[in-house]
């Protein structure tokens, strides 16, 4: 690796630039110019083009691993329905008997588990999810789901669910080489990395593509012709193309990561962007736990409030506490209601509707749906698979650039353009290239530390250079 400044064609790169040689670049043989090294070294566009290309080399195989895990991911909620077709599906076409009884019948699968939530939807062809709490499993977070046909009270399945989607053992397993590669935590580094770079590439290559195409309109030049101006070009439409896509995946998927979604938490909290909670406490509190006949009662009260399609019916988390109702997250459903019950009485203790969200905490309600290929079903899906195809191919071709860049007939790749002459840049432009980076570290540490550890060792790289030019130049 060498300085932080720029050479087109890395990987993730949007744009082209020239060091001045006996080897003029493609880009400015294509404009028929001559340009100084004072002016290319001298601007932004010769540090973000360097740390574009240099970025993209080495964060590359993270962004396509990523890419490629998550293509996967992102099908995974209609391969669930697939293969788990005979588990979601009611198959008696009876009349659902109470919700006391189809837990009671699941009660029977996992006699020594405690009953945490049971998912009610209004499609009889639909089963009834009975989940349970099993501390024997990875986290939390991981439930046994046993499916009850409401109808006969049959069982048609019984599977280990995860997270607040209830995503079943295929899903789930995607969702863990996507996020961690399958090694646990340690591998929840490799997911962080790519989305924290990508951002940041993504927005870079779109400040190169803009001043590239706002240079070559100042002069007249031909549309490129070599090999590599000829990847450079399909390189940086399509990343251009997908900008959006890629900001979006950087923020949604930097909410689940380890380290950045804990700062990110931590502000959402501080700012109140989080989802208001519907209040269980009840004023005469009993030492009792709640029976299971209340669950019927419970129900009715949450569709008389107005909930509607797939709910989950939460058990009082301690005794003498409400029950809970949410609608739960599925496709084509933008809001997501709640209400607690005294099941006692009946008596509605809390109503909160989505429309009591902030807008940023229902912004990221809805990212994280789309992220996970659930808010728009499998129209959400396909986008998703096109910005994970769209992430490879441009990681691709940033590295066929960078090869085409070396000399012919050669398969090393092509040099990296030369460093920053920092003093030829603006204070104003230094302070806010400055200010962005470091607030950008801050709320992605690993985005910092990658950045600093990159200029250390291209800054210790370049020393030796220099030291080795010095000997010889002395020696000759």
């Amino acid at each position: 690796m060498t300085s932080i400044t720029s050479e087109p064609g890395g990987p993730g790169s949007h744009t082209d630039s020239a060091q001045p040689s006996q080897r003029a670049s493609d880009s400015d043989a294509q404009l028929g110019t001559q340009t100084t090294t004072g002016a290319r070294q001298g601007g932004p566009r010769a540090f973000l083009h360097r740390l574009h290309v240099v970025a993209g080399i080495f964060i590359a195989p993270f962004l396509i691993v990523a890419a490629i895990t998550g293509l996967a991911y992102a099908v995974a909620p209609t391969l669930e329905k697939v293969v788990y077709h005979d588990e979601l599906t009611a198959t008696s076409h009876a009349p659902a008997q109470s919700v006391e009884k189809q837990i009671e019948a699941a009660q029977a699968v996992h006699p020594d588990l405690s009953v945490l939530q049971v998912q009610l939807s209004e499609d009889p062809e639909r089963t009834t999810r009975v989940a349970f709490a099993d501390d024997t499993l990875k986290s939390e977070s991981y439930r046994h789901a046993v499916f009850v046909d409401p109808g006969d009270l049959s069982i048609k399945g019984d599977l280990v669910e995860y997270g607040s989607s209830g995503a079943l053992p295929l899903r789930s397993w995607l969702s863990e080489g996507h996020r961690r590669l399958w090694m646990g935590d340690p591998g929840r580094i490799y997911s962080e990395l790519a989305a924290s770079w990508m951002g940041a590439l993504a927005l870079g290559g779109l400040w190169l593509w803009w001043d590239r195409s706002r240079r070559r309109k100042q002069r007249e030049s031909a549309k490129p012709a070599s090999p590599r101006m000829k990847q450079m070009a399909k390189h940086a439409t399509l990343g251009t193309w997908l900008t959006v896509g890629l900001l979006f995946l950087t923020a949604t998927g930097l909410t689940w990561s380890m380290v950045a979604g804990e700062n990110i938490s931590t502000l959402r909290e501080q700012m109140s962007w989080t989802a208001p909670k519907a209040n269980t406490e009840l004023a005469d509190a009993t030492t009792s736990a709640a029976p299971l006949y209340e669950a019927d009662s419970v129900a009715e009260v949450a569709r008389a409030q107005g909930l509607a399609g797939p709910m989950n019916v939460y058990l009082p988390e301690e005794p003498g506490a409400a029950w809970l109702v949410k609608e739960a997250r599925t496709e084509w459903r933008t809001d997501m209601n709640a209400v607690s019950v005294d099941g006692a009485t009946g008596r509605v203790v809390d109503y909160v509707p989505f429309s009591d969200w902030s807008l940023p905490a229902k912004l990221a309600e809805w990212g994280i749906n789309a992220h996970m290929g659930i808010l728009f079903g499998i129209v959400n899906q396909l986008v998703l698979v096109v910005l994970a195809v769209g992430i490879i191919l441009i990681a691709i071709r940033g590295y066929v650039m960078w090869f085409l860049r070396g000399k012919r007939d050669s398969l090393k790749p092509g040099r990296l353009p030369g460093p920053t002459r920092w003093r030829d840049v603006k204070p104003t432009v230094l302070i806010i290239l400055f200010v962005a980076i470091a607030a950008y570290a801050v709320v992605a540490p690993l985005f910092g530390i990658s950045l600093v550890a990159f200029v250390v060792v291209d800054l210790l790289i370049r020393a030796m250079k220099s030291r080795q030019a010095t000997s010889q130049q002395a020696t000759s």
